[in-house]
C-alpha cells in the first residue's frame, strides 16, 4: 500500500513523512501536481495527500484531473492548505480538507479511517469467514 504526499515545501514533505513513518504504507514524496500525476500513472496509491497552493497546477487542478481518470476515479484525495478555500474542494472532489499547521493524531486516524475503509471494501459483498483478518483487526 501506498500513500502519496503532494506538497512542494520541502520541510513540509520531510515533516508529513516523519509524521506519518510508523503507517503500514510506503510513502512517496512529489513536490508538484504534474510529478503526481506523472506518479499516479505509472502506480497506484490507496490515498494521496494534497497541499492547494502548488505552483503551475494548483492542488484542485490536481485533484480535478485525477477524477478525470476512470482508474484514478475512486483514490481518496486529503487536501491540506495554510489558507482556507473550500469553495472548490466539493468540485474537485477531494475528501477531508485540512488546515495547516496540520495537528498529526487528527491528520493520522483520519488517514487510518480512510485506509480501513478502503480495506475492507472487497470484504463488503460476501461475508466470508476464510479470508484473513484485516491488519489490527480479530
Amino acid at each position: 500500500m501506498q500513500i502519496l504526499i503532494v506538497d512542494d515545501d520541502r520541510a513540509a514533505r520531510y515533516a508529513l513523512s516523519e509524521m506519518l513513518s510508523d503507517l503500514p504504507a510506503q510513502l512517496v514524496l512529489a513536490e508538484s501536481g504534474e510529478e503526481a500525476l506523472r506518479q499516479m500513472l505509472r502506480q497506484d496509491f490507496a490515498l494521496v495527500l494534497l497541499d492547494v497552493r502548488l505552483p503551475k497546477m494548483d492542488g484542485f487542478e490536481v485533484a480535478a484531473a485525477i477524477r478525470s481518470l476512470e482508474r484514478l476515479r475512486r483514490t481518496p484525495i486529503v487536501f491540506m492548505s495554510a489558507n482556507e478555500d473550500r469553495r472548490r474542494q466539493p468540485r474537485a472532489g477531494a475528501d477531508p480538507y485540512f488546515r495547516k499547521p496540520l495537528v498529526p493524531e487528527l491528520l493520522r486516524s483520519t488517514i487510518v479511517s480512510i485506509l480501513a475503509r478502503g480495506a475492507l471494501a472487497p470484504f463488503r459483498s460476501a461475508a466470508d469467514p476464510q479470508r484473513p483478518a484485516i491488519q489490527g483487526r480479530a
